[in-house]
């Protein structure tokens, strides 16, 4: 779903006005004609975020590279794990670097910062491709050249836009239901397989347990637009059409609304869990204090290693929602200068060999379709397959150069009425109506061009 209507556009900007016009900005001054030596082979910079693989994977195949590769060594810069703080660092570095090769172009010296402001290679969430393509922070690839058949459609999907290839996939991503495996068997319960049965067996099971029932990612960060969308998805309802059309009507959200206030209330969703994020569950769950948790992939060789508590105890099924498809994608900056080098060294990155390394050593899903058919790996990892079954039938959220402005919208007004005093009792019908009113109007409001 792309969102470009022009009344669509108007209405993301006046909500965030400032903040599309820094992007705007950029356009301005990175969509000249490239430089003639931007197919150059040298030194490269490899802009991903805090590695926390275990054992620092990435950095570890970084660091072959550059044993193979001693003219065009790869420097690895460590963004922010916050996906938005990330966001803002490099889309600051983008414009940095578009700004120096326009003063370069007109016969300025380049700044002594200026060749350093270029991120090369740029690995960035699934969700900012298109409004990293749509700015011109990043150069289409060539599908052939980066064998864009042989990874799974559901990635290829989200490193697209308007047809062509921006990205390819790094690390595919897809939330997962993760549980007590112990504690339901002796309970004699199934897995829940939709969320009416997570919640009467939440609050059947947990208290008998001390255990807190469900934990996910409620903070004030993306974390929380993910598990909206997911109950949006769930009980019918949807932010923006296929064409871009607002569809965020108050009746159409409230009952996905409603089931997360639902769950705080009634105390199997606990209240700390609106300060949490993906570390915060799995911290939780792997404490032993949760019979579930909805979490990313990475979690469960982390959950498996020495030490932890619930070790050869939980189980990882689907989500019983539709899950957010998620992820991160390589990049290669329109600001840099060797992009042959740069080219290799994403394929080298998103290679068979490499791609079965951080699944193995760290647990991060493959991008590629080979490895979920490789015999060994699917009988090391039985829960191989339900990765690839989870991505296949993950849900992309709007793509969109604007997504940031959807998504604050959804955390300013939807989760304002989750954690706003008194909404835990007889107001929360009035509280989640007005925000539910109050998200309408903003973005109609500003489309409507008033």
């Amino acid at each position: 779903m792309e969102l470009a209507s022009p009344a669509l556009r108007r209405a993301v900007s006046a909500v965030a006005a400032a903040s599309v016009a820094v992007t705007l900005a950029a356009a301005c001054t990175s969509t000249g004609q490239d430089d003639e030596d931007a197919d150059g082979v040298g030194r490269i910079v490899f802009a991903d975020s805090h590695d926390t693989t275990r054992g620092r994977q990435i950095k570890r195949l970084v660091d072959a590279w550059n044993g193979r590769h001693p003219d065009e060594r790869v420097e690895m810069v460590e963004l922010p794990e916050n996906s938005d703080d990330q966001r803002a660092q490099l889309v600051a570095h983008a414009q940095d670097a578009a700004a120096a090769r326009e003063r370069e172009a007109g016969g300025e010296a380049a700044a002594a910062t200026g060749a350093d402001a270029c991120y090369d290679v740029v690995s960035i969430d699934i969700i900012r491709t298109a409004e990293f393509a749509r700015w011109g922070y990043i150069v289409p690839l060539d599908r052939d050249e980066f064998e864009a058949e042989a990874f799974l459609a559901r990635p290829i999907e989200g490193a697209s836009y308007r047809g062509g290839l921006w990205a390819i996939p790094l690390r595919a991503d897809v939330g997962l239901l993760y549980y007590r495996k112990d504690v339901l068997d002796q309970a004699g319960e199934h897995v829940p397989k939709t969320w009416e049965a997570l919640h009467r067996t939440a609050l059947r099971v947990a208290p008998a347990n001390k255990l807190a029932g469900y934990v996910t990612q409620l903070g004030a960060y993306e974390g929380f637009t993910v598990n909206a969308m997911e109950a949006f998805w769930d009980t019918g309802g949807e932010i923006l059409g296929p064409k871009g059309e607002i569809l965020a009507r108050p009746e159409a959200l409230r009952d996905g609304i409603d089931r997360l206030h639902q769950g705080i209330s009634e105390g199997w969703i606990p209240r700390e869990t609106l300060s949490f994020n993906e570390e915060g569950s799995r911290a939780a769950f792997q404490d032993g204090t949760a019979l579930f948790m909805r979490n990313w992939t990475y979690a469960y060789q982390v959950l498996n290693s020495s030490g932890s508590r619930v070790a050869g105890r939980f189980g990882v099924a689907p989500l019983p929602t539709p899950s957010s498809l998620g992820g991160w994608n390589l990049a290669l900056s329109r600001c840099s200068r060797h992009r042959d080098t740069a080219r290799r060294f994403m394929r080298f990155l998103t290679g068979p060999e490499s791609q079965r390394t951080l699944f193995s050593q760290a647990g991060v899903a493959p991008t590629r379709k080979a490895l979920y058919d490789d015999a060994a790996l699917r009988s090391a990892y039985p829960h191989l397959a339900i990765m690839r079954e989870g991505i296949e039938g993950a849900r992309t959220r709007p793509v969109t150069p604007y997504y940031d402005q959807v998504s604050s919208l959804i955390q300013t007004h939807l989760r304002r009425a989750l954690v706003e005093p008194g909404t835990m009792n007889r107001e929360w019908v009035a509280v989640r109506d007005r925000e539910l009113r109050i998200l309408n109007e903003q973005m109609r409001t500003a489309a409507d061009g008033r």
